[in-house]
């Protein structure tokens, strides 16, 4: 007897558990029957490309980190290895706007101690980090309580707030340590210190390369190194999409698009899917349901499943954010563009939370003799930004960007990219309320949560936790034949 399994939303995390999925379930020799169900017409969920006058615009995410082995194992699978394209060497240079100037944020303990960022005294603390004691009592803290402590208020004004805001378009005073910036606090647990900690994983790493020991790669391009200012970010000649548009043709006779669910109910031998289809009315059954959209609209569903479980989605917000593509002639800029672009601390009074110069990350995102620049605007200090009209963000993203960048001339192209259920914000709590919801998966056998709202929110994140998902998905369910 095949196994029935549903997948609710079309995402990368939906996708790719899907593929896997199939990989798996066809390599054990088990028969299954599988639907994918998309409430939108298009795959990808915030991944997207879009190509406008030869501008190449993403949506989202414009790349990922070459750091993550189960990323670089579904793109060999995909076949898509010729297709990626890296970072260039100047991508290497990322900016701070403190004081409408912009500061190349410090790569190594030599350009720190040389840095305008922070004040003399705020390096003199960085030094005596390691003095510190740890903290023992296991609280969860936020990012800006976790810093203050061990690095003093000026790295979470002119550091990390900004990483904060460009990153997780979030709050440092909101958001927890153990769920974002997780390897600081491990470092602290395990170390005592996050400066010694680093210092002793880089060692440990070198010398396991050494030795020998370090983990097999399945690319030349994959690194080992989790810290994200050493690594490359990778994408795809026509953007992120490629990825996305593989996984649809692997998945074609299974996907259901423009399909609105209603709700889920729980039956003797599995669940039951009810809403609307093109052609009306829809009523499936499944024996596995993966439930792999946004911890809101997840919320919504499951709420006829188990009123707690959907209590406990309902907490895990996602901020709202605008995305403007501004594409310039050459000559428009008297800025040269030699980086990856730069982030802005929330006390500097900028409305925008940064900006990419995805021309110079990527080749082909822009005609020759052109700028491409994506900007940000909104996040946890400004949700309503996301509802303001063209015109006025694309005048509010050049008012912000001008002095650092000079502009001499208009954009030639302009497009804004909404993203109201954006960026999950894993707020203080998070750990606990993902401990809650295992609890209540598992009175909910077959019932499954995927997704970017629990255990990271980049691709790289969504695909590695898919996989194991996947794995124990058919580890699980293997005797249901």
């Amino acid at each position: 007897m095949a196994i029935s399994i549903g997948i609710i939303g079309a995402g990368i995390s939906g996708l790719t558990i899907a593929y896997r999925l199939k990989r798996l379930l066809k390599g054990a020799g088990i028969e299954y029957d599988l639907d994918i169900y998309e409430r939108t017409k298009r795959l990808g969920g915030s991944i997207g490309s879009e190509r406008i006058s030869g501008f190449l615009v993403e949506w989202g995410p414009n790349g990922f980190l070459n750091n993550e082995p189960a990323t670089f194992d579904l793109i060999h699978q995909l076949g898509l290895r010729d297709r990626l394209v890296a970072s260039s060497d100047a991508a290497r240079k990322r900016y701070l706007n403190i004081n409408r100037k912009l500061h190349q944020i410090p790569l190594s303990p030599s350009e720190f101690l040389k840095t305008p960022i922070v004040p003399f005294q705020s390096k003199i603390r960085f030094a005596l980090e390691p003095l510190m004691p740890r903290r023992t009592d296991g609280r969860d803290e936020s990012v800006a309580e976790f810093v203050a402590r061990r690095f003093g208020k000026k790295a979470v004004e002119r550091m990390f707030d900004p990483l904060i805001s460009g990153v997780y378009a979030g709050n440092v005073n909101t958001l927890s340590i153990n769920s974002t910036l997780k390897v600081f606090a491990e470092l602290e647990r395990e170390y005592g210190s996050v400066v010694k900690g680093m210092i002793a994983r880089v060692k440990q790493r070198k010398a396991e390369e050494r030795s020998g020991e370090a983990r097999e790669k399945v690319d030349e391009l994959l690194t080992t190194s989790k810290n994200p200012m050493s690594g490359k970010l990778l994408s795809f000649q026509n953007g992120m999409d490629e990825l996305v548009e593989e996984l649809g043709v692997h998945l074609e006779d299974h996907l259901q698009m423009g399909v609105h669910l209603e709700a889920i109910r729980r039956t003797k031998d599995g669940y039951e899917l009810t809403g609307q289809n093109s052609e009306g009315p829809m009523c499936r059954r499944h024996d596995v349901l993966v439930l792999a959209s946004p911890p809101q609209s997840a919320a919504a569903l499951v709420n006829s499943l188990d009123s707690d479980l959907a209590k406990i989605l309902r907490e895990i917000m996602s901020s709202t954010i605008a995305v403007l593509a501004l594409g310039f002639q050459e000559s428009g800029i008297a800025h040269p563009l030699d980086g990856f672009g730069y982030l802005i601390p929330r006390n500097q009074n900028v409305r925008s939370l940064g900006v990419l110069w995805s021309s110079s990350i990527f080749p082909n995102r822009a005609p020759g003799g052109h700028k491409l620049l994506q900007i940000m605007i909104g996040g946890a200090h400004d949700p309503g930004a996301v509802d303001e009209d063209d015109q006025k963000l694309v005048e509010t993203a050049i008012k912000d960007a001008d002095p650092v960048l000079g502009f001499k001339a208009n954009p030639i192209m302009t497009r804004v990219i909404r993203h109201r259920c954006g960026i999950p914000q894993y707020t203080l709590g998070h750990q606990a309320r993902l401990e809650a919801i295992t609890q209540c998966l598992e009175k909910l056998p077959g019932f499954y949560l995927a997704g970017n709202g629990y255990h990271g929110i980049s691709s790289n994140d969504c695909i590695r936790c898919t996989g194991d998902l996947a794995h124990k998905i058919v580890n699980v369910h293997a005797g249901m034949r």
